[in-house]
């Protein structure tokens, strides 16, 4: 049996894009160990300063796919409370079979 690689061997590099003027950009992502999950969210405006954001833990069990969603629901949560009109959410995209 042979295992697949988790992350491309050759991982291409990233670096964050300024959203269009007037619109936030809300970045998340989360984590997930045997017992527990773990999300971050970040909001900068369209100069790149940080406006918000927000970090949390979940005593429960999660698939990738379910923990990343829990995150952009508290993504939305963040940007309702920062009464934001125009945001683009981003998470990055790598994905563990």
């Amino acid at each position: 049996m042979v295992n697949k690689p988790v992350l491309p061997l050759s991982p291409i590099p990233k670096k964050w894009e300024k959203p269009l003027r007037g619109t936030v950009k809300i970045n998340f992502d989360a984590a997930v160990s045997k017992t527990k999950t773990g999300f971050g969210v970040i909001a900068r405006d369209s100069e790149g300063f940080v406006i918000g954001g927000g970090y949390g833990f979940k005593n429960e069990e999660m698939t990738g796919d379910w923990a990343k969603l829990y995150a952009f629901e508290e993504s939305l949560k963040i940007a309702r409370l920062l009464n934001i009109t125009k945001v683009t959410f981003e998470t990055d995209c790598a994905k563990h079979q």
